[in-house]
C-alpha cells in the first residue's frame, strides 16, 4: 500500500488578502504542505488582473513540481488565460480536458484529468465549478459537471483516481449527494470546518478531495489548513492510502 498526500487550493488568482498580487505566497503555502499531488484553481496566465505573471509556471518552478494547466477561458484580447492546474512531484500525462456544463453566456468552467507516474501510478482530476447563484439552476449544472467528470473517469478507466476542486457547493446539496454515491469523500472526516465564504449561507466547506473507486483507497486523514492570508480560500489536505 502507498500513501498519497493530496491538496486542493483555490489561489484567488494569486491575489492575497491584502490586495497585493504575489504568486510566491501561494507557492509557499503549497511548498510547505509538500503534497504528492495538488489541484489548484483560479490560475492566471498573463491575465488582466495579473498581467505579468504566468502563475502555473511560476508556482511549479517555486515548488519544484511538475504541472499541467487547463484553460477555462481567455481573459484578454492578447490571449490571457485563466483556469485550473494539476501539480505533482511526479511526472504527469494529460488524459482529458473537459469543458463543464454551463448555460450560454456564463463563465466557462473546466476540469483536468491526468495520469500521475508515481511508483504506483494513479489518476488525478481537478475542477472549479460555478458558484452558488451565479445563474439560474446553478446547482443543477454543478451536478451535471460532477456527472461528466465521473462518467469520463469510469468510461475511460482513469482510476484509481483522486479528484480535487473548488466545488462551490457544500454537504447536503444535490451535487455532493451525487458524488457520495460514487466517490470516497475525504471531507467526511471533518465536514463542518469552512474553507471559504460561500455566496449562499456564509462561510462553508466548499473545497473537496475525493477518491474513486471507494474500495481502492483507505482514508488516513483530512484537514482544512488554517491559512488565511494568501487567498480567500483555505487549502484542504488529505492523506489516502492506495491499496494494491
Amino acid at each position: 500500500m502507498s500513501e498519497i498526500k493530496a491538496v486542493s487550493y483555490n489561489v484567488h488568482s494569486t491575489i492575497c488578502m491584502d490586495g497585493k498580487s504575489d504568486f510566491r505566497r501561494s507557492a509557499e503555502v503549497l511548498k510547505n504542505l509538500n503534497p504528492d499531488v495538488a489541484g489548484v484553481q483560479e490560475l492566471g496566465v498573463f491575465t488582466q488582473r495579473v498581467p505579468d505573471v504566468n502563475a502555473p509556471l511560476e508556482i511549479a518552478k517555486y515548488t519544484r513540481m511538475n504541472y499541467l494547466f487547463s484553460r477555462s477561458l481567455v481573459t484578454t484580447d492578447k490571449g490571457g488565460e485563466y483556469g485550473v492546474g494539476a501539480f505533482s512531484a511526479y511526472t504527469l500525462e494529460l488524459k482529458a480536458r473537459l469543458l463543464l456544463p454551463t448555460p450560454e453566456g456564463a463563465e466557462p468552467r473546466s476540469a483536468l484529468i491526468v495520469k500521475v507516474n508515481a511508483p504506483e501510478p494513479f489518476y488525478f482530476a481537478v475542477c472549479h465549478f460555478s458558484f452558488q447563484g451565479e445563474f439560474e439552476k446553478s446547482e443543477f449544472y454543478r451536478t451535471m459537471g460532477a456527472k461528466l467528470i465521473t462518467d469520463t473517469i469510469i468510461d475511460n478507466k482513469y482510476y484509481p483516481c483522486i479528484w480535487t476542486g473548488d466545488f462551490n457547493t457544500f454537504a447536503g446539496t444535490d451535487t455532493v449527494e451525487y458524488i457520495h454515491k460514487h466517490w470516497l469523500v475525504a471531507n467526511d472526516l471533518d465536514p463542518a470546518t469552512p474553507t471559504a465564504e460561500c455566496s449562499f449561507g456564509g462561510e462553508r466547506q466548499i473545497d473537496f478531495i475525493c477518491a474513486y473507486p471507494k474500495e481502492s483507497f483507505e482514508l488516513k486523514s483530512f484537514r482544512v489548513v488554517p491559512e488565511f492570508e494568501a487567498s480567500d480560500h483555505c487549502p484542504v489536505e488529505a492523506v489516502l492510502e492506495l491499496k494494491k
